[in-house]
């Protein structure tokens, strides 16, 4: 594990030992998401969904996620109220996301499923991307992804934000008390 001052990188190495039941699962949530909100992208509709309920029937996935709310919990140093959000992002090199942050979280992190040689590039340090890992940092953070080299389908990773009560109020204030995301889910 990787903990700087302000973000943290671990590995979940059952995720590579189990590499097609993650991939399948993953595939079977784009194919729910697509059922159910058509041909929206799964990225871009982050504010909508949560994955985790896209993942019903995977304790292969209820594991990860239980492993990632205790190393959140460690890594916000708080016992106080926290939820989380989580959304599919399945791209073709393409479609690589570009420089952006997450304005709107306390926290921002991402889990590595099927990163094909891909990094993650902050603006003061990078991240190489391999199977199992996990990044929890700043919300605030500028950040884009890179490719060495091209590859064939779609590159997998989840993405998640973690908000606070403070953070919540803000979102009040910025969108009003209706139009607030939805997807949220209380990190216990």
């Amino acid at each position: 594990m990787n903990i700087s001052k302000d973000y943290m990188v671990f590995n979940l190495p059952y995720i590579d030992k189990k590499i097609n039941h993650f991939k399948r699962y993953a595939y079977l949530a784009h194919n729910r998401f697509k059922f159910t909100y058509g041909n929206k992208p799964s990225t871009g509709f982050y504010r909508y969904y949560n994955c985790i309920g896209l993942l019903t029937g995977s304790k292969e996935y209820y594991k990860m996620f239980k492993d990632i709310f205790k190393k959140i919990r460690m890594f916000s140093n708080t016992k106080e109220p926290l939820w989380f959000q989580c959304w599919l992002n399945f791209h073709k090199k393409n479609e690589l996301l570009k420089w952006h942050s997450h304005p709107d979280a306390l926290f921002h992190g991402y889990v590595s499923i099927d990163p094909k040689n891909t990094e993650t590039v902050f603006e003061k340090y990078t991240i190489k991307n391999k199977i199992g890992n996990v990044y929890i940092g700043p919300s605030y953070r500028h950040h884009k992804v890179v490719c060495k080299n091209d590859y064939k389908g779609e590159r997998i990773t989840l993405g998640f934000d973690v908000v606070d009560e403070n953070t919540i109020k803000k979102l009040y204030k910025k969108y009003g008390e209706v139009d607030i995301n939805t997807s949220f889910l209380p990190i216990y």
